[in-house]
């Protein structure tokens, strides 16, 4: 075989080698096959910990840009560390910003969640900046993003909704007041129940297991319910993981590496 033969079955092996076809959003995945899920919050902003996250093999994390560190690359080197893996990076925007959402997405995170949304306005935008034309308003540009890999992925457009999984949280009394509006738009994938600002938004700081929070988050469940959407939150007080799960939520995020570092150091402490 000639040089120049040789070289052309090498460049055609490499070609069938490369990626093209996205890989599955394994935490949508799951939570459409009707999976319970547990995952834990990232708010160091450190990739270390998110790949000790994928070896774990737990479901996801959820890198938190609303109070902790880190930059749009910050956020792309973190899921980098756990692509290998199973393990879903999911981003928590710092607030409502359409902008930022869609840089999001072109940076190919495969699950946002936005914090603090109270009106069906808001949901709806958030929907639209994450699905292209005609069904939404995202601009195009998948020949040269991290979400269609780059261009290797040629027919990222049809695909793109499946692989994108959209949560917003309801953690305040409006919210609960308009959950009905909010969940009756089109492209939410879950609802995320935030009890600690939910208790903040009813004078209640700090005691999430009062009868006040409990009735709003109750409010949530039965109206995500009629709408067949899925619930996620956080263990709160009187309530463990496993409780809610049994009180119908999905997706559970338990502890933080922030957190969890403290408790070792108040370990040492005491130990002094």
């Amino acid at each position: 075989m000639s040089a120049y033969k040789k070289t052309a079955t090498l460049t055609m092996n490499r070609h069938d080698n490369a990626v093209n076809k996205l890989s599955p959003n394994y935490l949508k995945q799951k939570i459409i096959e009707g999976q319970r899920v547990v995952g834990t919050w990232l708010q160091s902003g450190n990739s270390t910990f998110a790949e000790m996250i994928g070896f774990s093999a737990l479901d996801f994390f959820i890198i938190d840009q609303e109070h902790g560190p880190g930059d749009l690359q910050t956020v792309i080197d973190m899921a980098r560390a756990a692509a290998f893996s199973k393990t879903t990076a999911v981003v928590r925007c710092p607030g409502i910003d359409i902008i930022y959402i869609k840089r999001l997405i072109e940076a190919g995170i495969e699950a946002i969640l936005v914090p603090m949304v109270e009106t069906a306005d808001q949901a709806a935008a958030i929907v639209e900046a994450c699905r292209f034309p005609p069904l939404g308003k995202r601009g195009d540009a998948a020949h040269v993003t991290r979400s269609s890999y780059y261009g290797f992925v040629q027919d990222y457009h049809q695909h793109a909704s499946d692989k994108l999984m959209i949560m917003i949280q309801i953690e305040t009394k409006e919210g609960v007041n308009n959950a009905a509006e909010i969940l009756s738009v089109a492209g939410i994938d879950l609802v995320f129940v935030g009890p600690s600002d939910l208790a903040g938004s009813i004078n209640e700081l700090g005691n999430t297991g009062s009868e006040g929070v409990t009735r709003l988050i109750n409010q949530v469940i039965n109206i995500a319910k009629k709408y067949d959407i899925p619930l996620g939150t956080v263990p709160r007080d009187t309530k463990t993981a496993e409780e809610l799960f049994e009180d119908g939520f999905s997706l559970i995020s338990v502890g933080s590496d922030v957190a969890c570092y403290f408790d070792f150091l108040q370990n040492i402490i005491k130990q002094e």
